[in-house]
């Protein structure tokens, strides 16, 4: 039987659990990549990282017994931990490769191969797309037996927890521990807490509530800090009197925010509200990144401080690699990833959290609060809309880039970037339809001046999409 070529999308390889992310395939992705180390004569060790979803700690071990086979040192992990945490031991510890075990925010019968390159980042499309080749071109998978492998000198059981809270604490203000907050975190079934926990602990945030469960299948659920997602969580925040409540996704490196009054705080207002924070509280300068999905509130705030938002193509390797180029001071996506200069090439949900605990103290206002200054400091008043449309099957990339939609307004840019095609309005407004690389579902992000007119511009997306691209 022909073996299904193996792709690497904006965040790695993902499939369905047994049937395209099977054993085969998993190890056939670490033949190709030992044949590629061995090919260039890199010869440092790779970690090796997974989360809580069902079956990872057995896919992450399968790949070790490749690896070890082929003569690669592998550092294992022998708990689950965020992604943000094996990039960081990528980085401190030289490695050229790293490998992460997660499917991240898709549903629980999907699971993945997240691979990260020298310095912590996330492998561009030149690496997985070699990588491609070289697992195309994989005739025979050399593995150890599980007993095999952990009598083998090239496994050893790893854990840099400590350096990588380090890393956090380093860019957080120590004057936090003098609070009087109260913060609910919804972990998701999830693995942030093997970082938020250490960190709510460190910085006495005595009036802290944890929901820390674990379940492989995520309670059947969406493991996605999505305001849809985490809604259940107002009650709480209200009954509780809590500053405000987070959740994180199932790797630890996405967020969601609700306020002191259980009002979702989407990820646009987040980014926005620590870039404001960043440059008028703690005096840091730089520019921002964000992809092509977030909102323009950034460009405005920006354009406010004197600096500029670069955009970029969805992934956040992207926006990484944006920050290196420019120097850049924060860069983030809609989605609830975002990092910041001097920390890590990669987004972190845990660091991200930490600093926005820091921007509540420090701040010492409510967030709606917040949100409402940072909007008035760059005069922009935005609606952004995303939603999800399910389709029988996935769809082919042609019958998007055929789309010509009736907006009954004024297109003054089309773009078309990998799996996203954006058409750009006069005054700022948008839309964008964006393809799953996972998944068949296809999703909308329109952005305008009231929630009115960016209703009508993704319900145009959406009709067209029904119209013209049914599979």
């Amino acid at each position: 039987m022909e073996k299904k070529q193996i792709k690497f999308g904006t965040g790695g390889f993902r499939g369905v659990i047994g049937d395209d992310f099977t054993k085969e395939n998993v190890q056939r992705i670490a033949q190709g990549l030992a044949d590629m180390m061995h090919r260039d004569g890199v010869i440092s060790a790779v970690p090796i990282g997974y989360d809580n979803r069902f079956m990872s700690d057995s896919y992450a071990l399968w790949i070790a017994e490749v690896l070890a086979a082929n003569g690669i040192k592998c550092l294992w992990y022998d708990f689950a931990v965020p992604t943000p945490m094996v990039m960081c031991a990528v980085r401190d510890n030289g490695c050229d490769y790293g490998i992460m075990i997660t499917a991240s925010h898709n549903p629980y019968m999907y699971n993945g191969v997240k691979l990260f390159v020298k310095g912590g980042a996330d492998a561009d499309v030149s690496v997985t797309g070699r990588l491609e080749t070289f697992v195309s071109s994989v005739e025979k998978v050399r593995a150890l037996s599980e007993k095999e492998l952990h009598s083998s000198a090239y496994f050893g059981r790893f854990s840099n927890k400590d350096e990588y809270l380090e890393h956090i604490s380093a860019y957080i203000d120590p004057a936090i521990s003098r609070n009087n907050i109260s913060v609910l975190f919804d972990n998701l079934f999830g693995v942030a807490v093997v970082g938020l926990k250490p960190f709510f602990e460190k910085y006495r945030i005595k009036n802290c509530t944890v929901h820390a469960e674990r379940d492989a299948l995520f309670g059947s659920r969406l493991p996605n800090p999505t305001e849809e997602r985490i809604s259940a969580l107002k009650s709480e925040v209200l009954r509780g009197g809590y500053d405000f409540a987070v959740a994180t996704d199932s790797d630890g490196d996405r967020l969601g925010v609700l306020d002191e009054k259980g009002n979702y705080i989407g990820s646009n207002d987040i980014l926005a509200m620590l870039y404001y924070y960043l440059v008028t509280v703690k005096g840091e300068k730089g520019d921002a990144v964000k992809n092509c999905a977030t909102s323009v509130i950034l460009d405005k705030l920006a354009a406010k401080f004197g600096y500029t938002c670069h955009t970029v193509d969805v992934g956040f390797k992207n926006i990484s690699a944006k920050m290196r180029e420019t120097n850049a001071l924060i860069g983030g996506e809609s989605s609830g990833g975002l990092t910041c200069r001097g920390y890590l090439f990669g987004k972190d949900s845990i660091f991200a959290v930490a600093l926005f605990t820091e921007m509540r103290i420090v701040m010492d206002m409510p967030v709606s609060e917040i949100v409402r200054n940072v909007r008035e400091a760059c005069g922009y008043t935005y609606h952004v809309v995303e939603r999800v449309v399910c389709l029988p099957a996935m769809p082919a990339r042609d019958a998007f880039a055929r789309l010509t939609p009736d907006f009954g307004r004024n297109v003054v840019k089309r773009e078309t970037m990998s799996g996203n095609f954006k058409w750009t309005f006069t005054g700022d407004c948008w839309g964008l339809i964006r393809l799953s690389g996972t998944e068949p579902v296809v999703r909308i992000f329109a952005e305008a001046e009231t929630a009115r007119e960016t209703a009508r511009i993704a319900d145009v997306l959406e009709n067209a999409i029904n119209d013209d691209c049914k599979v």
